[in-house]
C-alpha cells in the first residue's frame, strides 16, 4: 500500500476497511473505501478520466451523507469522505495534473456549500480548510486553472457565510483567499492573484451590507497587506485588483455609514499609492488616487479609536494565521 494509502485509512473508521475482522459491512460504506482506492490509484497513474470520476463520486457519498440523520457515524464517515477527496487533490497536484485539480477544487467547494446549506457546521469547516490548504498545493505546482477555481469557490462560500452573518466563516475564507493570493504571488501565477483579491474585496462588500463592520474591516487589513506585497514584486495585475477591491469596499462602507471601516480602507490604499509611486508604478498609484479620492471620509472617528480597533483585528489574523 501507498504511504498516502496508509496516511488515508488513519482518517477511515475500521468498520471502513475491508477484512478488518467485520463480519458485515455495509455496502455504501464499501463503495465509499473502493472509490477512494481507485481515485488513489488514478491519481497516481495520472489517469484524469479516472481521477474526475472518482471525485464526482466521492462528491455524492458526502453530499448524501450531509442529508442523512446527524450522527457521530455520519459524521465521521463525511469526514473521512473530505480527507480523502484532498488527499487524492494532493496527489493531482503534485503529478501537476490540471484537470484532474480543478475537479478536486469542484467537489471540495461543493461539498462545504453543501454543508453550510444544511448547518452542519464540522463538515463545513473541514471542507472549507480542507479546501483552503489544497488550494495552496496547487498554487504552488503552477496550476493557475485549478488555483483559480479554488479561490472562485472559496469566495462564493465567503459572501454566502457573510449574508447568513457567519463571521467566523467571512474570517476563514478570507484567510483562505490572503494566503492563496500571496501563494500565486510567489509562484508568479497571472490570475490566481488578481481573482482572489477581487473575491476578498467581494466578501468584504457584503460584510458591509450586512452589518458586519469588523469582517469588513478585517477584509480591507489583508488587501492592504496583499497590495503592498504585489507593489514590491511589480505584479501590476494584482496591485490593480486590490485598488479595484478598494473601490468595492469603499462604496459598501459609504453607504452604510461604516466610518471606521472607511478611514481603514482610506488608509490602506494611500500606503499602496505612495509605495507604488515609491516603486516607479505610476499607473498604479494614478488609479489608487483616483479611487482614493472617491471615498467620503468626512466625519470619521477619532483616530486612536480606529488604530485601536485595527490593532485588535490585525492580532486577531495573526492568531488564524498561526493555527492554519
Amino acid at each position: 500500500m501507498r504511504g498516502c494509502d496508509i496516511e488515508l485509512t488513519r482518517n477511515i473508521p475500521a468498520r471502513n476497511i475491508p477484512g478488518f475482522g467485520m463480519s458485515s459491512v455495509d455496502e455504501r460504506e464499501l463503495d465509499e473505501v473502493r472509490v477512494i482506492e481507485e481515485g488513489l490509484g488514478a491519481a497516481y497513474d495520472r489517469n484524469t478520466k479516472r481521477v474526475v470520476e472518482a471525485f464526482d463520486k466521492l462528491k455524492e457519498f458526502a453530499r448524501r451523507l450531509i442529508y442523512l440523520d446527524v450522527s457521530a457515524e455520519h459524521e465521521l464517515d463525511a469526514k473521512a469522505l473530505i480527507v480523502a477527496m484532498g488527499d487524492i487533490g494532493k496527489i493531482t497536484a503534485e503529478n501537476r495534473m490540471e484537470i484532474a485539480s480543478v475537479a478536486a477544487s469542484r467537489a471540495l467547494g461543493e461539498v462545504c456549500l453543501e454543508a453550510a446549506s444544511q448547518e452542519r457546521e464540522a463538515l463545513t469547516i473541514k471542507a472549507l480548510s480542507v479546501l483552503g490548504n489544497l488550494s495552496r498545493e496547487l498554487a504552488g505546482k503552477g496550476l493557475d486553472r485549478a488555483a483559480k477555481s479554488a479561490a472562485e469557490y472559496l469566495g462564493t462560500f465567503g459572501k454566502a457565510a457573510a449574508r447568513s452573518k457567519k463571521e467566523d466563516h467571512v474570517s476563514l475564507a478570507d484567510i483562505y483567499l490572503m494566503q492563496l493570493a500571496s501563494k500565486a504571488l510567489d509562484e508568479h501565477l497571472q490570475e490566481t492573484g488578481p481573482v482572489a483579491a477581487g473575491l476578498l474585496g467581494e466578501v468584504g462588500a457584503v460584510s458591509a451590507g450586512q452589518a458586519l463592520e469588523e469582517s469588513a474591516m478585517g477584509a480591507a487589513i489583508l488587501l492592504e497587506d496583499l497590495g503592498a506585497a504585489a507593489v514590491r514584486n511589480k505584479h501590476e495585475p494584482l496591485v490593480k485588483a486590490v485598488i479595484h477591491a478598494f473601490g468595492l469596499l469603499g462604496e459598501a462602507f459609504s453607504l452604510q455609514e461604516q466610518k471606521s471601516a472607511l478611514v481603514q480602507a482610506a488608509w490602506s490604499l494611500e500606503t499602496i499609492r505612495l509605495l507604488a509611486l515609491e516603486y516607479g508604478m505610476k499607473t498604479a498609484a494614478r488609479e489608487a488616487k483616483v479611487v482614493l479620492d472617491s471615498l467620503k471620509t468626512a466625519g470619521i472617528l477619532d483616530e486612536e479609536q480606529n488604530l485601536e480597533k485595527i490593532q485588535d483585528l490585525r492580532n486577531f489574523h495573526q492568531r488564524i494565521l498561526k493555527k492554519s
